[in-house]
């Protein structure tokens, strides 16, 4: 009973709901204001009128949250980045510094429509399939980088490199490093896989961390941007599916969460050859073709 007592004597209340009594005035230590008042009702003592806190504490709670989450936020940005492939490289890939080439256009205006409705598209992806060196890179890594603007975490990471660094986890039982790599891969907001089926010849802890990637993404509402030397015919007749399991169900995961798109451009590293080798202008070279 003393010790009840003691707090009652603590508490910021009056001795009455009385609207008469002259209350006593407590400021809010942060902002100045009067801190408002409340009427509740005390075990053991009946209804009193409190001091409640300022509503200015709340404001700050949630700015100070809001604070926390974008420094948690750029630390998972500067993480996954580290997880990138040729990261230097691609920070310079950007829309002002590329030229939208014929066949290119389809998949420059899909590229742009996905970051702009980056989050109303949820897990719908890119599959971005064309001839090697046409700009599928170029495009998603640009892309990328407008979304590091924005804040949205990135990983990019081509195929081979991707499976040997989990391949040199396993071997190096690392198992540390491996669940970095695959929770990187399956928590960023955007993984860009590049060369996608690339590796046409899988065993089977490949293509069993394939689909864990790509079902762990699905099932996490992300997305992923692939790009692919698949030909037109080649993902039409879904060639390579069963290239990542027997039954097909990474392929049909990867076809039902992405756009898919043929992009029909030349491959530029052999269009500057040619014009070096005849001494003529690229735009040159692709007139007569």
């Amino acid at each position: 009973m003393i010790m009840l007592n003691k707090i009652m004597n603590n508490l910021p209340i009056t001795d009455s709901t009385s609207n008469n009594k002259e209350q006593e005035v407590i400021l809010c230590e942060y902002c100045g204001k009067q801190r408002p008042m409340l009427v509740e009702d005390i075990p053991l003592v009946g209804k009193r009128r409190i001091h409640a806190a300022c509503p200015c504490i709340e404001i700050r709670e949630k700015e100070f949250k809001k604070r926390q989450e974008r420094i948690d936020k750029k630390r998972k940005i500067k993480q996954f980045l580290r997880l990138s492939s040729s990261i230097e490289e691609l920070k310079n890939y950007n829309f002002n510094n590329m030229k939208i080439r014929e066949g290119m256009e389809k998949a420059y205006n899909k590229v742009i429509d996905s970051v702009n409705n980056f989050e109303k598209n949820g897990k719908i992806g890119l599959l971005i399939f064309g001839e090697s060196g046409n700009g599928k890179t170029h495009l998603t890594a640009s892309g990328a980088n407008e979304l590091l603007k924005q804040e949205y975490s990135v990983i990019f990471l081509t195929e081979k490199d991707l499976l040997s660094r989990l391949k040199e986890t396993n071997n190096f039982n690392n198992e540390e490093r491996f669940f970095e790599i695959m929770n990187a891969c399956v928590r960023a907001d955007l993984l860009i896989w590049d060369d996608f089926l690339s590796s046409q010849r899988l065993n089977q802890i490949e293509k069993d961390l394939i689909f864990q990637i790509v079902n762990g993404r699905e099932r996490a509402n992300k997305p992923i941007w692939f790009t692919s030397n698949l030909t037109e015919e080649e993902f039409v007749n879904s060639k390579y599916a069963k290239v990542l399991d027997d039954k097909g169900r990474t392929w049909s995961r990867i076809v039902g969460n992405t756009t898919a798109v043929y992009n029909t451009a030349s491959d530029y590293r052999k269009l500057k050859a040619i014009a070096r080798l005849n001494n003529q202008s690229i735009e040159e070279i692709e007139k007569g073709m």
